[in-house]
């Protein structure tokens, strides 16, 4: 009994020692320094989760990302769910974000925004992008009546593997509540670290890691900057600050 507990143990510890470590988002430059914008996939199948009021507000929010289905034995199942062994195409998952304290999470392809009322959808964009996360600044809008969304986004396929995921750049965006306004607020080709809002103030705040040194991966060689935004500015834009 001891024997066989301890060769589990050994088999536990060495796939451990051997598994890949957690990749980090890299770049790829061209010749003008600028990312690459890559074509949206026409194969997968573009779903929306049923709309979300804005509490106290005029509009609703319909998230739209991408269902994709994969064949098994003559079935299906979805990547948007949770895998558990049951591969038919009637147990699929066919939610694709969460929504939790006015912030939506996933692998979002857009967000469409329709105005009580007027049943007219708009698009937050149409360049292919992918949103992480999107959030409504609630507390902002109670105090001061503004009402933005901040925006987590993966806009290029920085490392040119042909894909927009998780090892690529991830980037800080914001627009209005119509998403009118919808513009980037961290530079090209360097990463959003994190971000914070501080209602007391006001502000924003996000950190950014710049390839300095052109290798393409982000490490401890490279340079954070750090940034704040006055929210109740009349032109919202980016100010950077050096803490250190």
């Amino acid at each position: 009994m001891k024997k066989s507990a301890f060769i589990l143990l050994f088999a536990i510890v060495l796939a451990s020692c051997t598994s890949k470590p957690e990749q980090k988002p890299t770049v790829v430059y061209t010749e003008d320094g600028t990312p690459e914008v890559i074509k949206k996939d026409t194969s997968v199948i573009v779903m929306a989760d049923m709309p979300v009021h804005i509490d106290s507000t005029e509009f609703l929010v319909h998230p739209v990302g991408e269902l994709q289905l994969y064949q098994s034995k003559g079935k299906f199942w979805s990547s948007a769910s949770s895998y558990d062994g049951r591969s038919s195409y009637e147990n699929t998952n066919f939610t694709i974000s969460s929504y939790t304290n006015y912030n939506f999470t996933g692998n979002l392809r857009n967000l469409q925004f329709e105005q009580l009322g007027t049943d007219k959808l708009v698009p937050l964009t149409d360049k292919n992008i992918r949103i992480s996360s999107a959030q409504f600044l609630s507390d902002l809008y109670k105090r001061e009546g503004k009402q933005l969304f901040f925006y987590t986004i993966t806009d290029a396929d920085t490392n040119k593997d042909g894909a927009l995921d998780y090892k690529d750049i991830e980037t800080l965006y914001m627009s209005k509540i119509d998403g009118s306004n919808f513009v980037k607020l961290t530079p090209n080709n360097q990463e959003l670290i994190d971000w914070k809002i501080i209602d007391s103030i006001n502000r924003i705040y996000f950190k950014t890691l710049e390839d300095v040194n052109k290798d393409g991966n982000f490490d401890r060689k490279d340079k954070v900057h750090y940034h704040y935004i006055n929210l109740l500015d009349k032109v919202l834009k980016p100010i950077e600050y050096y803490p250190i």
